[in-house]
């Protein structure tokens, strides 16, 4: 994980077009980018039904709002003062229908979150400025998460492995609060905000609260043995602790260290324990075990070296 304070990003006229030609995939006509102080003005012509020409449009940009992820931007038409509002409206819909974000009543929204969804970074928008030489975006907090090429997380393979969370909570007293807090914790990150990188570890991420309550089960089962115990018992502490490895904030990312910790725990675990008593603290369904296996196949194959020695130390303690 590499860890910046602050970045600024740079672009220039030709950068712009060039990633709105992107983004629109070819269906922007006559393309032209001007900056001016503060302003940023767009000109390209839109086709609309029962009219026999393209329309021209002249779009002048400036900063409203630049908070988190989000951008919002005033949107004037300056040419063709005389078309009738309808008609406008109905061109700069048009005219915004191939990019990101969306448009309404003079106003542009774009989620940078979303234009970026395919890179494994988070950030936070500090401010957007816009010069006659450049639009200057600084980011603050960025965080990019490594992820190796060759991951599950480029695909799954038909039949992989993937944990079945529980259905029936209300048969889940282990510390029920607390679960019922974790769980909708993950759900609002991991199906709300999961980037699409990210999707395949989804079902991973919102079975982690069935791997506390099986911890929660393990640590008080009589057939465990006590140095067995303490890898439950650390596990779940780093749980119910503020202090995670990688920040919370962080859309799924920051629920993977749960998970990871989990899976390195029932495979210690699982060296001193029989099978069949793991197989019954665990409240979701399918082979534990052989869940575990594929979990830790995948986890070392994600997570930067040093992440997965620095959860290990945690079951050492």
């Amino acid at each position: 994980m590499l860890r910046v304070s602050n970045v600024e990003l740079t672009m220039t006229v030709q950068d712009l077009e060039e990633a709105l030609e992107s983004f629109a995939a070819g269906s922007l006509s006559d393309l032209r980018v001007d900056l001016e102080s503060g302003i940023a003005v767009i000109r390209h012509k839109v086709s609309l039904e029962k009219l026999p020409m393209a329309v021209p449009v002249e779009l002048r940009f400036h900063v409203r709002m630049a908070e988190g992820t989000h951008v919002e931007l005033g949107v004037e038409w300056t040419n063709m003062q005389l078309v009738p509002g309808f008609l406008k409206e109905k061109a700069l819909a048009k005219a915004f229908e191939p990019l990101p974000g969306s448009y309404e009543n003079g106003v542009y929204r774009i989620d940078l979150s979303e234009v970026l969804e395919h890179v494994p970074v988070t950030f936070a928008i500090r401010s957007v400025q816009i010069s006659r030489s450049a639009v200057k975006v600084q980011l603050t907090d960025v965080i990019a998460f490594p992820i190796e090429p060759a991951g599950l997380v480029v695909a799954q393979e038909p039949g992989a492995l993937v944990p079945v969370p529980s259905k029936e909570e209300q048969a889940i007293p282990e510390h029920q609060s607390f679960y019922h807090s974790l769980r909708e914790k993950v759900k609002r990150f991991a199906v709300d905000r999961a980037p699409k990188w990210a999707q395949p570890l989804v079902p991973w991420v919102l079975a982690v609260p069935d791997f506390f309550v099986m911890l929660v089960r393990l640590a008080r089962d009589e057939r465990v043995p006590a140095s067995a115990k303490l890898i439950a018992g650390a596990t779940i502490a780093y749980y119910i602790s503020p202090i995670d490895l990688i920040p919370d904030p962080i859309p799924l990312i920051g629920e993977i260290d749960d998970l990871a910790l989990a899976l390195f725990a029932v495979e210690q675990i699982a060296k001193s324990v029989p099978g069949p008593v793991i197989q019954e603290a665990w409240p979701g369904e399918g082979d534990i075990l052989a869940l575990v296996r594929e979990g830790v196949h995948l986890i070392t194959r994600v997570l930067p070296g040093k992440m997965i020695a620095s959860l290990q130390k945690v079951l050492k303690r």
